[in-house]
């Protein structure tokens, strides 16, 4: 099956204009570093069958201005085309992968704003699986939901790794993250959208459950477990869930708990990272015990 080549394509993270995609399969942004997924639209054959000469007629005339709408970049107009198709014949698979690409780009197409979402990629998810049932021979299927998979998670990741925090407390000599509740929700949403990306995918990336696990283990922009005690070891005997987590009205550990299963299904060999908490090692706190004891000692003796 021959694909159909773009007009434009513009880079998924900062939005800039991009040359030099033809023929490839993916492109790296030359302005922001940025991997991309080419996503072309798809060739969509067209019967007759039970339609009306109209309806047929109409089809035809849907089919070839949504291709040319994605083809262009134009993906608002290319989205309401595979509507009107489907609303002629809503039983074509490559439609309803034309349309979850079209809905993809309409989540993260705009430079200055932030539209990405755990309720888009559910919704390009669900578009993804009517195209399956409608064609469970696509031989395009595969291709375009690892792309916009592998997309979604490029930008979502870019996106949560930028998120600053509104203030940084003192707690003893530590510094701790303090996110406003609106970050919070967002910065959830994109952990959630983290684990949609990997769903979408034929042909998932074990990663990206381990990129959510390590954010939800302090080792991302939020601190989500604060120690109990400013010693002893990073484990969660010595370990309560922040304020951070505690406003989010997210159950961090559930989560974390739930992805690492996820993980060891398809990597025995996969280690749990534990959590990063600014504590004293034991180790330490007993030396500089032992030392002041024996200053204290030396001062009686010397008195």
């Amino acid at each position: 099956m021959s694909k159909l080549e773009l007009t434009s394509l513009n880079c998924t993270n900062c939005g800039a204009s991009l040359s030099g995609y033809e023929g490839k399969n993916e492109i790296q942004c030359e302005y922001c570093n940025t991997h991309i997924k080419v996503l072309r639209p798809r060739s969509v054959s067209v019967t007759q069958g039970n339609l009306s000469s109209d309806n047929f007629d109409r089809l035809n005339n849907y089919v070839e201005i949504l291709t040319k709408a994605i083809r262009a970049g134009n993906f608002n107009e290319g989205y309401d085309y595979c509507n009107k198709a489907l609303e002629v014949n809503p039983n074509i698979g490559s439609i309803w992968e034309n349309k979850a690409i079209c809905a993809f780009w309409r989540s993260v197409s705009l430079m200055n704003e932030d539209k990405i979402s755990a309720t888009n990629a559910r919704e390009i998810k669900t578009f993804l699986k009517a195209s399956k049932e409608n064609d469970p021979e696509s031989e395009t299927y595969a291709e375009t939901a690892d792309a916009i998979g592998s997309n979604l998670y490029i930008i979502t990741k870019f996106k949560l790794s930028i998120q600053a925090a509104d203030e940084l407390k003192k707690v003893g000599k530590a510094e701790v993250r303090v996110f406003s509740n609106r970050k919070l929700s967002a910065i959830k949403d994109y952990i959630e959208t983290l684990e949609a990306a990997y769903d979408i995918m034929v042909n998932p990336d074990a990663q990206i459950l381990k990129d959510v696990v390590l954010e939800l283990s302090n080792f991302g922009v939020v601190d989500w477990w604060s120690p109990k005690n400013p010693w002893g070891s990073a484990t969660f005997e010595n370990a309560k869930k922040s304020d951070n987590a505690t406003r989010s009205g997210f159950d961090v550990e559930r989560k974390r708990s739930l992805i690492i299963e996820r993980i060891k299904k398809i990597d025995n060999n996969y280690l749990d990272p534990g959590l990063k908490l600014k504590v004293v090692p034991k180790a330490v706190t007993y030396f500089a015990i032992g030392a002041i004891i024996f200053f204290i000692l030396m001062s009686l003796l010397n008195k």
